[in-house]
Formats: structure tokens, C-alpha cells, sequence
């Protein structure tokens, strides 16, 4: 976790243009996570490949609102989410925080997620964007969550 922070820094440090979203600008982007998990001792195998593509729209400087859309690939069950979200701009930091659903196999359940990234600007348009996230799904009978780093890439029409 250390590491993870320390490279957030690192990576703060060397990009110093500063992200002010102004209100009309339009993302576009997501992330792709690959996994392949092993246990040996409890003879346990998983492989997964999750896609999340999302847009947004800045509704005023720094704040932005849209949706995201996410299909998982397990080695033995598929699931999808939905969720819209909010994101707030601090410099190049950003906060993203939505509710929505999520369906895996025939269980639904709600989701929170939260994620907290930053936007690294390769040119004044493209963003690659290193990120923490919170993910707490739940319904009646079931609650669960799970905590991870993603890296996604994003375009910024209009800024």
C-alpha cells in the first residue's frame, strides 16, 4: 500500500499541468483489468477479465457526472454492473463516488463505489489515471466488498 501511495506521488510530482475541467467538457474512456489467481494448497484456480467504459459530462468547473458500465468474465460466472457516479477535480487528484446495480449469475445486488485516482495528462486531451477503488456490494442477504488500484485511460473532449 506504501508503494501504491508513494507512486501517486511520484507521479504527481512529474506531471505538472493542472486538471481544471471547465464545465461542458466531455470524457471518455475506462479500463480493462486482467486476473488470474492461483492456490496451490487449496487447489483454487480463477482467471477474469473485467472492461469498464464510462463518459461524462462537467456540469460546472471541476464536477463531473455521467455513468459507467462494467462486464466481468470469470472462470466460471459473468457478471455486469451500472452505476452512475459524480467526480470532483482537485488539481489533477480526482474523488468518484456512485450507486448502482450489479448483476452476477441470477444474484443482483446494489454497489457503492468509490474511487479516488489521478489524472496524468500525456497532451491537453489524454489523461492515463491511476486509481484506488472501494467497490461494497449488497442486498438482503449478501454483502461484500473488495478494495484494489486500476489504471485507467481517458479522453477530455472540449477542455
Amino acid at each position: 500500500m506504501k508503494r501504491i501511495l508513494l507512486l501517486f506521488a511520484l507521479i504527481a510530482g512529474i506531471n505538472a499541468s493542472q486538471a481544471q475541467i471547465e464545465g461542458g467538457t466531455m470524457l471518455a474512456g475506462g479500463s480493462a483489468t486482467f486476473n488470474h489467481y492461483s492456490n496451490k494448497d487449496l487447489d483454487v484456480q480463477s482467471t477474469s477479465l473485467v472492461i469498464q467504459p464510462q463518459f461524462g459530462l462537467a456540469f460546472a468547473d471541476n464536477f463531473v457526472a455521467g455513468a459507467w458500465f462494467s462486464f466481468a468474465s470469470f472462470t466460471n460466472v459473468s457478471s455486469w454492473s451500472v452505476a452512475p457516479f459524480i467526480r470532483y477535480y482537485m488539481k489533477n487528484f480526482f474523488i468518484q463516488t456512485g450507486y448502482g446495480y450489479s448483476r452476477s449469475g441470477d444474484v443482483g445486488q446494489s454497489l457503492f463505489d468509490l474511487e479516488l485516482g489521478y489524472a496524468m495528462f500525456l497532451n491537453d486531451y489524454v489523461a492515463l489515471e491511476p486509481a484506488l477503488y472501494y467497490n461494497q456490494y449488497f442486498n438482503d442477504g449478501f454483502a461484500g466488498n473488495d478494495l484494489g488500484a486500476k489504471i485507467g485511460f481517458q479522453i477530455y473532449f472540449n477542455r
